[in-house]
């Protein structure tokens, strides 16, 4: 992780082509959902909307973030135009889990809150381990289902830090700025400015403890296995 200071205008360079595009087509289908959808209750029907779409755009963003740091943690050259290819063409089919993870997480937070975070900390690891071995999602969801499984509580703990953690700054960072001004596009800016800050520190964060949960998973798999084979020799 340290050596990735090294390469910062990598980095910088993924958040302005990847996530910055991303987060401006979001803040423009969430405004525009807000105005087209009711209110019912007290309640608008686009905070549904908004939570699906921020849910798949979050996977969904993560891939080149994932490739460029698995490229430094296997000795290669963390590369930004390798993490940008996994972006546009290897990151299809993550988009496609994204969308469907999206609509299986909202409907389990318009149901109860637990099951939301059940289906999204489960499934969460699968796109990385894709990432890891250039594979579609399709083909590495076992694996992937293991480590969400195993280390569920971990994987809802972390999102959920990290994302109160950003809510919380987004506010503290929006109140002070209405002292300032009371500017609406100023207030999108200052937003876009600390999501696209912080974003990558998170999936930098659980691509991390991924990759060292997977290799802890294919240790015990490969001890498993020894001892199903052992297992005849002894009796």
């Amino acid at each position: 992780m340290g050596s990735l200071y090294k390469k910062i205008e990598k980095v910088l360079l993924l958040m302005l082509f990847t996530t910055l595009p991303l987060l401006i087509l979001h803040n423009f289908i969430t405004n525009y959902i807000y105005v087209v959808t009711p209110v019912t209750f007290g309640a608008s029907v686009g905070d549904i909307y908004y939570g699906l779409i921020t849910i798949l755009l979050f996977i969904y963003g993560q891939v080149p973030y994932i490739r460029f740091l698995y490229a430094e943690y296997k000795g290669g050259e963390a590369s930004f135009r390798d993490a940008i290819y996994h972006f546009l063409v290897n990151g299809f089919t993550v988009f496609v889990f994204a969308c469907i993870v999206s609509i299986l997480t909202s409907i389990g937070f318009i149901l109860l809150i637990l099951p939301g975070i059940l289906f999204l900390s489960i499934l969460f690891p699968i796109p990385y381990v894709a990432i890891f071995e250039e594979k579609s999602v399709w083909k590495s969801w076992k694996d992937g289902w293991n480590i969400g499984k195993r280390h569920f509580w971990k994987i809802a703990i972390l999102l959920t830090l990290t994302g109160l953690l950003e809510f919380l700054l987004c506010i503290y960072v929006t109140v002070q700025l209405f002292n300032i001004t009371p500017s609406y596009a100023a207030q999108i800016i200052t937003q876009i400015v600390i999501n696209i800050i912080i974003y990558p520190f998170i999936v930098f964060l659980m691509t991390a403890f991924t990759i060292k949960w997977r290799e802890a998973l294919t240790i015990l798999s490969v001890e498993e296995e020894r001892g199903k084979n052992a297992e005849p020799l002894s009796s």
